[in-house]
């Protein structure tokens, strides 16, 4: 499990960082790409929390963070204010969890709902906004938001 969740981080680092490499999310297509990104790196932060692989987390909350930071400049070109907000709540939640995980002695109980409540208040509510579809068919953006 170890080994899968350091080759899963590995591949989701790769793919966020040529994007990030180019300095912004260029479009739609570069987007859809962060946000696959995001997933796995979510769901294997979450995996690892629930196997108490605490440091394993902690290296999936800084590519989160990395991503959002990136997404927080392409929300701001686009004008996007709640947009923004959103992602600056993200970051802030990011930030509160790799605390917990920081911790000398880790709360597993509380970091496993830091990290639920992450992707359930962040995710969701962009998802909510902007994008439309499902996870079996894909998500795009809902029309007019780009």
């Amino acid at each position: 499990m170890r080994r899968f969740l350091l080759c899963a981080s590995a591949l989701v680092a790769v793919l966020g960082a040529a994007v990030i490499a180019q300095g912004k999310i260029a479009g739609a297509e570069d987007y859809a790409q962060m946000m696959k990104a995001n997933a796995q790196a979510a769901g294997a932060m979450n995996k690892a929390i629930g196997s108490g692989a605490f440091a394993d987390a902690r290296t999936q909350v800084a590519t989160l963070r990395t991503n959002y930071m990136a997404l927080q400049g392409f929300w701001s070109e686009k004008k996007k204010d709640d947009a923004v907000g959103i992602v600056k709540d993200g970051l802030t939640r990011l930030d509160a969890l790799d605390k917990l995980l920081g911790a000398a002695t880790v709360d597993q109980m509380a970091a496993q709902a830091a990290g639920k409540e992450f992707g359930g208040a962040t995710c969701g509510a962009c998802h909510k906004l902007y994008r439309e579809g499902d996870a079996q068919s894909g998500f795009k953006f809902k029309a007019g938001v780009l």
